[in-house]
């Protein structure tokens, strides 16, 4: 997402999911954060 800049909603079908919030959910599960956080956070790491 960061690479790309590709939004939650277009990584959701890039991956293969059909769902946004099945993707959003299993992200979060192996990630600990959902992903709109971590893609927040991430840019903001690499403009400072």
């Amino acid at each position: 997402m960061l690479t790309e800049n590709l939004d939650a909603l277009a990584a959701t079908f890039e991956v293969g999911y059909e769902s946004p919030s099945q993707f959003s959910r299993e992200y979060s599960r192996l990630f600990g954060a959902p992903p709109l956080r971590d893609i927040k956070n991430l840019r903001q790491a690499t403009i400072a």
